[in-house]
């Protein structure tokens, strides 16, 4: 019994020596402190917004429609109006209806003027010459036209 109780009190202290060193760990979690400005896709997004990007302002974006696969197969400006600006989105009011053509596996394929949604790209523009021309050179040949 007494050799028992010697190996227990021997593993206890083992163990307790072991985690002496880590005694003050708030030391060590300082060291991780999350340091919002150095989070990359916040500050991706708030570096894409220009400053004329302002909670009530009037602009364009655009409306992806995306195969099964999820690539992009169609495209359209849409003329919408800033609602709310968040930290990873904002939100935006849709000022036109956009009908996209039906696509087969797509549950969505239209914007109604009024409808909601959350822009999490960022890319807004001021007029509407400019969001047809980022989406003719980044997506040559999807841009929907009317």
């Amino acid at each position: 019994m007494k050799l028992l109780i010697s190996i227990i009190a021997g593993v206890i202290l083992l163990l307790n020596m072991a985690g002496c060193g880590q005694s003050n760990k708030s030391k060590i979690l300082e060291q991780y402190i999350f340091d919002e400005s150095k989070s990359g896709s916040n500050e991706m997004f708030k570096n894409k917004l220009d400053t004329w990007v302002k909670e009530g302002v009037t602009c364009y974006g655009i409306v992806i429609v995306y195969n099964e696969s999820g690539l992009p197969i169609r495209i359209k400006e849409v003329n919408a109006k800033v609602i709310s600006i968040q930290s990873d989105k904002i939100k935006m009011k849709s000022l036109e209806d956009i009908v996209m053509a039906p696509i087969k596996g797509c549950t969505k394929f239209s914007i109604t003027k009024g409808e909601d949604w959350d822009e999490k790209e960022g890319d807004l523009f001021q007029t509407k010459e400019e969001a047809i021309k980022f989406i003719d050179t980044n997506y040559p040949g999807l841009r929907m036209k009317q």
